[in-house]
């Protein structure tokens, strides 16, 4: 696993890279229970830490607000699936879930099973220069 600071879009060597990852972790053979990413907030910035990720493989995202003020976790990549937000004892699921909001030094885990492949970017609606984004590569098309 990796951690990068994700402020902008992935250049063509990441790309590349992030494909051979896939190919290297479809190569191991196995069935993935859960994928997992996390994400941390702090300094106003998300830095993500995750393994290269799969379609139709159950999917965590465990988010934690290290700030001192209230951020927001939002992404239309969870428009139109089953998803589930836990959060301090209050689970929460549907299927138009835009995101989340974090109070300061508060944690959330959103799961869901990754079903569109490319590039599903997340921002906080409150601090609009804080973006970041998952890369999800359809392992046939690779």
């Amino acid at each position: 696993m990796g951690v990068r600071k994700v402020s902008g879009l992935l250049s063509g060597g990441q790309v590349w890279l992030a494909a051979c990852f896939v190919l290297a972790l479809c190569s191991q053979g196995g069935a993935q229970a859960e994928q997992r990413i996390e994400v941390t907030i702090k300094d106003s910035v998300f830095v993500t830490k995750q393994v290269p990720l799969r379609l139709g493989v159950a999917t965590v995202i465990a988010i934690v607000n290290q700030d001192q003020v209230r951020h927001d976790f939002g992404s239309t990549m969870f428009e139109g699936i089953p998803t589930r937000v836990e959060s301090g004892g209050i689970v929460s699921y549907g299927k138009q879930i835009g995101g989340l909001f974090l109070d300061a030094k508060k944690e959330a885990v959103v799961r869901f099973t990754m079903e569109r492949p490319g590039r599903h970017e997340f921002r906080c609606s409150i601090h609009p220069n804080m973006k970041g984004e998952l890369l999800l590569l359809n392992v046939e098309a690779v």
